[in-house]
């Protein structure tokens, strides 16, 4: 089971120091408990030293000066320390608010650390392949791999080492994750189909309540998130054969956002109504002539400024990487519906 972030050193980097016994990192981290000095080198555990503060201490993590940077011995494991100590600084948001980490080149903090990982692999061939293992874990976890991520746990479960009761932890949870993803969509109708959907979200709910305060509980709301979108998909794809199928979509749409509305998505979500309105404004406008009498100025406008809204509310976001598309696609609806206004006339 995943832990909070605030116990990541004890959770994590504690164990990882451990299973590196007698390596110059182990005595390193626990070194003899008495105040530093500059007589003392690398031997010792500063006072007050945190998490956060793990690369500046950490032999070869450094800033590339002073004597304990250029010594070898302690190379191969500090490059591990680093990119577990990455991972676990960056990977502590909750992924269904907030959107998945990048690392400071930018990058998805789980494939950077995936690549990483091989890279030391490669480098370091059979050196502590459990720790190795582990963060491909919680790495393939974070990019919801969840087989991949069994077959990590695995490796480390079978082995004598501090990970292995947390790995077995992740191995029962993971195991539910992919019965649950892997559960048939059997179905004949429509009503049917929306139902199986239904019953898998239930199922990760049911997680949730289960897994409160953990990292997996974000992960099973995100599962959920994905089903409920997949409902509004299956609706638009629909809709021509579903009866009342525009206003099932609408219905759908709402729910999502209003379910949803503290998801890292939501904004993502808004748009997507927007455009649904916006694509009935145009069938509309392709059914009936702006310059016959079977048009009905109203209709369009309703429809029209209701995608407009939509669109508004993004566009007056700050900070948010849709503004500028919901601004763009504002100006835009803005001069379709004077168009269609001037032919309606």
């Amino acid at each position: 089971m995943l832990k909070p972030r605030a116990t990541v050193f004890l959770v994590f980097i504690l164990p990882l120091a451990l299973t590196l016994q007698g390596c110059a990192v182990t005595r390193w981290l626990f070194g003899p408990s008495q105040p530093p000095s500059a007589s003392r080198g690398p031997g010792s555990f500063p006072t007050g030293s945190s998490i956060d503060g793990l690369a500046n201490t950490v032999p070869g993590l450094g800033d590339g000066q002073g004597e304990t940077a250029v010594n070898p011995q302690y190379v191969t494991e500090a490059d591990l320390l680093k990119v577990v100590g990455e991972l676990q600084r960056l990977s502590g948001k909750d992924s269904y608010r907030f959107p998945i980490p990048k690392d400071v080149t930018g990058a998805n903090v789980y494939k950077a650390t995936l690549i990483r990982l091989q890279d030391y692999a490669d480098k370091h061939p059979g050196a502590y392949p459990e720790i190795l293992a582990f963060t491909r874990g919680r790495a393939y976890e974070g990019l919801r791999e969840y087989g991949k991520a069994l077959e990590q746990y695995q490796i480390v479960s079978q082995g004598k080492n501090q990970l292995k009761e947390e790995a077995a932890k992740s191995i029962v949870l993971l195991t539910r994750f992919q019965e649950i993803r892997q559960s048939p969509l059997s179905a004949t109708t429509p009503v049917e189909y929306i139902q199986a959907l239904d019953n898998q979200i239930a199922a990760w709910q049911e997680v949730q309540k289960q897994q409160v305060g953990t990292p997996y509980a974000a992960l099973a709301r995100e599962e959920e998130e994905r089903l409920d979108r997949a409902k509004v998909t299956f609706l638009e794809l629909n809709r021509y054969s579903i009866e009342d199928g525009n206003e099932s979509v609408v219905l759908a749409y709402q729910q999502l956002i209003g379910k949803h509305k503290e998801s890292k998505n939501v904004y993502r979500y808004q748009i997507e109504f927007a455009d649904f309105y916006c694509l009935l404004a145009q069938e509309y406008v392709a059914q009936s002539d702006p310059q016959s009498l079977r048009f009905d100025p109203a209709t369009f406008e309703d429809l029209g400024r209701t995608a407009m809204r939509l669109y508004g509310q993004v566009a007056h976001e700050d900070g948010v990487m849709e503004k500028l598309e919901a601004k763009g696609k504002l100006e835009a609806l803005e001069a379709y519906m004077a168009k269609v206004g001037r032919l309606g006339r």
